[in-house]
């Protein structure tokens, strides 16, 4: 593509149009070309580097952790944020074909576009249209997620039937009346169906959570003394199962007259139960994660502790941001939720130590007195 092609591209480009030919040929003359073969990424979210670029030809993808957001083309422009903000980049790019692409440095930016209003205009458009589709987009998705959790909640209205049925078979097991024999292994299907029903009674309390988040009905978030061993050892009988612990076995170590914490159990429940299958991927089978209470002035520190080799040291900056997993089936939200409902929710402190070889240990504190105005 000679110059004045380039030039009658940029004609086109609602961020130059207005500029005369001779403006034009100082922006080809002074901004940088680059090429870009098909898959290769332009940068990735969290990037430092400032500068925008102009599509001359091709397609690129811009995406958000595992998201696609947008697809761009020939006449379309990105990047603007960065020279704006002077922010890391919030989305990731690359190329979908080979694409050429002109770059606009921070230099190239003030001198051809900040100083001019039309050009900051036509980019306040541009900025205003990707909002407005933001926006829909997250109504949408809203939507489904909604429709979902309603959905999810009516199938498992049924299990309250059969909740029933099974109580009343535990009675007959018990051999209590005279024509009754009572059976081996009663006590064990019993502990089951506790498991079971704190199961049911855990999924519907965060259906019913985020339908009123949808709703916007600001349900009540009661925190109060809680015997967090108890909480431990539920959410360790719940975890039993789970394939990233089987065969390896959960330590719970708590010494006599813990003080217990003002929390919400069902969302420290949450936070446990995201830190232990975490420390389960990383465990050999036959190996132990070890879960340990303590008191500590006036919080109480927990810790899940695994003998793991570590976190990889490149990682560990963007640790607790969204969508980072290491997890084939992951989604990089788990330690992200868990830091809210600790240091949100719960005004504690949520943070790990790790080293390469000998394992990780995740930690939270939980304060022993509520703060009334946090709570406020």
């Amino acid at each position: 593509m000679d110059s004045n092609e380039k030039i009658d591209l940029l004609k086109k480009i609602d961020l130059l149009n207005f500029y005369d030919r001779s403006t034009l040929e100082k922006v080809v003359a002074n901004c940088k070309e680059i090429s870009l073969e098909t898959g290769e990424t332009l940068f990735e979210e969290g990037s430092l580097e400032n500068a925008m670029y102009l599509i001359m030809s091709g397609e690129l993808i811009v995406s958000k952790g595992n998201k696609q957001i947008a697809t761009l083309t020939s006449g379309h422009y990105l990047g603007e944020m960065s020279l704006i903000e002077s922010k890391p980049r919030s989305a990731s790019v690359k190329a979908l074909r080979d694409s050429t692409l002109m770059e606009i440095d921070e230099t190239q930016f003030n001198e051809f576009l900040a100083s001019e209003p039309k050009a900051l205009l036509a980019m306040m458009r541009t900025l205003s249209g990707r909002i407005r589709s933001d926006l829909d987009n997250a109504v949408q998705e809203m939507q489904k997620l909604s429709i979902f959790a309603h959905d999810v909640r009516n199938n498992m209205t049924p299990l309250g039937l059969a909740e029933i049925v099974l109580a009343e078979l535990f009675d007959k097991l018990k051999g209590t009346e005279p024509d009754q024999v009572a059976r081996d292994g009663l006590d064990e299907a019993e502990e089951c169906y506790d498991v079971v029903i704190g199961v049911r009674e855990t999924v519907m309390s965060m259906l019913d959570a985020s339908l009123n988040q949808v709703k916007k009905i600001k349900a009540p978030y009661i925190k109060s003394k809680t015997d967090l061993e108890d909480v431990v050892q539920d959410t360790v009988l719940g975890l039993s199962c789970h394939k990233n612990l089987t065969g390896k076995t959960i330590d719970i170590d708590a010494p006599a007259g813990l003080s217990h914490p003002y929390c919400y159990g069902l969302d420290i429940k949450r936070v446990l139960q995201n830190l232990i299958i975490n420390a389960g991927c990383v465990t050999e089978d036959g190996g132990s994660i070890r879960v340990s209470l303590r008191d500590n002035e006036n919080e109480l520190e927990v810790s899940v502790i695994d003998r793991g080799g570590g976190i990889p040291e490149e990682i560990r900056p963007f640790l607790m941001k969204e969508s980072l997993t290491t997890k084939k089936d992951g989604n990089g939200l788990g330690l992200l939720s868990c830091k809210n409902i600790i240091e949100e929710s719960h005004q504690g402190r949520f943070w790990y130590d790790t080293e390469t070889g000998k394992g990780t240990s995740f930690r939270f504190t939980l304060p022993l007195k509520i703060d009334q105005e946090a709570e406020l």
